[in-house]
């Protein structure tokens, strides 16, 4: 088994790529089809997001020492800089009047806190940055916690404050509550950040026959999963039931069950074809700038573009948004990246460890 640096394997790099290219197609289905269905279930490409990141930031978890100072700048440099270049976009999309309306919460990732309209006001998927910034800002606690009860007691400590949150909700109250945004938070999302950090642990121990096992029993945990999201949110939509909410408030956390068991079974897989490497590279490469663009191409290929259906539409659509996302990468992404690593070194030579956290 290969035992390359999780943020290096084409493997994982590969998976990025997918999980960009599913939030895509659930967005971009409606050029196609009025029926929800597994493209709906495409939204949970979000889910697997956060099970990667959970995943590379493992080994901090397990025995690698952490140098928060420079964590942070890599993960400033990492974020941020496209994601401003993405938010002056979006901001350009609007009408002149309204452009400005939210872009302080915005800028502070604060755009979750308040209302749905405003976290989907320049694009909905802006929704799923601040639990990942605050996963980023909470990593030396999650690592004390991890000495303290390993990463299974924190996977189960997760689980218990998921369960937790959704035992508490009013399945008829429809107004923002505390609950509500906790659930599109770290509270409610951890899990899935720590369901990744098991993965990492299960994948070093794996032996090669026991891949296999784990991708078919991924396949078939997702599976379920669609055909539970078809069955009590789109075939159930007239009622709301118990059962129907409960599906609904953990249909992440079932998706992020099954790529868990997929991310632990193929991580640190040799690709041999150098074409098939190459393509996974690079799917990882873009996927934070397709992630972050595609909801701009469609919005400027419906309005400027001569009319397109169908799936014409969808594949010029997703032509647009990997060459924006290939030249912004050369030019914007790729230069903040190094530029954060090269701060983030310089910073951790001058500092002593401590506590094995630095």
């Amino acid at each position: 088994m290969s035992k390359l640096h999780p943020p290096e394997d084409p493997v994982i790099e590969g998976l990025r790529g997918l999980a960009a290219m599913l939030v895509l197609a659930t967005h971009y289905a409606h050029l196609i089809t009025d029926q929800s269905g597994a493209w709906g279930f495409a939204s949970t490409g979000v889910d697997l997001f956060f099970v990667l990141s959970g995943f590379v930031f493992a080994p901090y978890l397990v025995a690698k020492p952490l140098h928060y100072p420079a964590h942070l700048i890599r993960r400033l440099f990492r974020l941020y800089p496209l994601y401003l270049c993405a938010l002056a976009l979006y901001v350009g999309l609007k009408p002149a009047a309204t452009a400005y309306d939210h872009i302080g919460s915005h800028l502070l990732m604060g755009h979750t806190l308040q209302s749905i309209e405003i976290a989907s006001f320049y694009n909905p998927a802006f929704w799923s940055l601040p639990p990942e910034v605050e996963f980023y800002l909470a990593l030396p606690l999650l690592v004390i916690a991890a000495r303290l009860l390993g990463v299974s007691g924190l996977v189960i400590a997760a689980v218990l404050g998921k369960l937790l949150l959704m035992a508490l909700a009013d399945p008829l109250q429809q107004g923002l509550t505390y609950r509500a945004i906790a659930m599109v938070h770290l509270p409610g999302l951890l899990v899935e950040f720590m369901l990744g950090c098991f993965a990492y642990c299960l994948s070093q121990k794996v032996l090669p026959w026991h891949r296999w096992v784990l991708v078919c029993c991924a396949l078939l945990c997702l599976l379920g999963a669609e055909r539970m999201f078809t069955l009590f949110l789109v075939a159930g939509q007239a009622t709301v039931g118990s059962l129907q909410f409960w599906v609904a408030g953990n249909m992440g956390l079932m998706a992020a069950i099954g790529y868990t068991l997929l991310v632990a079974g193929l991580a640190g897989l040799t690709i041999r074809s150098a074409g098939l490497l190459t393509v996974s590279i690079w799917a990882g490469r873009l996927s934070y700038g397709v992630y972050l663009f595609h909801n701009a191409i469609g919005h400027i290929v419906s309005q400027y573009a001569p009319p397109l259906r169908g799936w014409t539409a969808w594949i010029v659509q997703l032509a647009c948004t990997l060459v924006l996302a290939a030249l912004l990468n050369v030019a914007v992404e790729a230069p903040a990246r190094r530029i954060g690593r090269r701060l983030a070194n310089w910073l951790q030579q001058r500092s002593v460890p401590h506590l094995g956290l630095h």
